[in-house]
């Protein structure tokens, strides 16, 4: 039995923020199909740069338009695909500045997206690696209470 290659795919998304009274909101999405809360992101298409791919993506999953800050982190995972094995995916984040505007309704890839205080992310995100991205958002933000994720 030979084993299948690993196959590549690349995505880009991001830590939305906007300023609050008490500090910093972010936007989370809960993704039905995947039954889970994580950052907006998704595929880099053919043409895009990894930022084109990082606001578009942001738009379409939170109907926010976004500023790119800085690049915050380069998440790399491994996950098996029926009938394509193993696929290598490659995230990169980046730190946006929300503008003013109501988060989106409902779509065919989101079913909710949500403002959270940045502090109490880590208690609705599935991923830590998410989890870890946030950090590191918070660092760059100078927030100091910053949260390692559920069960720690």
């Amino acid at each position: 039995m030979t084993e299948s290659p690993t196959t590549s795919e690349y995505s880009a998304g991001g830590v939305v923020y906007r300023p609050t009274a008490s500090g910093y909101d972010i936007a989370v999405v809960n993704r039905a199909r995947h039954t889970d809360w994580s950052l907006p992101k998704g595929h880099i298409e053919a043409g895009e740069t990894r930022e084109q791919a990082a606001l578009r993506e942001v738009k379409e999953e939170t109907g926010l338009d976004a500023e790119i800050v800085r690049p915050l982190d380069e998440v790399v995972y491994f996950y098996n695909r029926p009938k394509k094995g193993l696929v290598r995916k490659t995230v990169y984040h980046y730190l946006m500045k929300a503008a003013p505007g109501e988060l989106g309704k409902p779509n065919w890839e989101v079913d909710e997206t949500r403002w959270v205080p940045i502090t109490e992310a880590h208690e609705l995100l599935t991923y830590k690696k998410d989890w870890e991205v946030v950090n590191k958002a918070q660092e760059v933000l100078g927030v100091r209470d910053r949260g390692s994720g559920v069960g720690d």
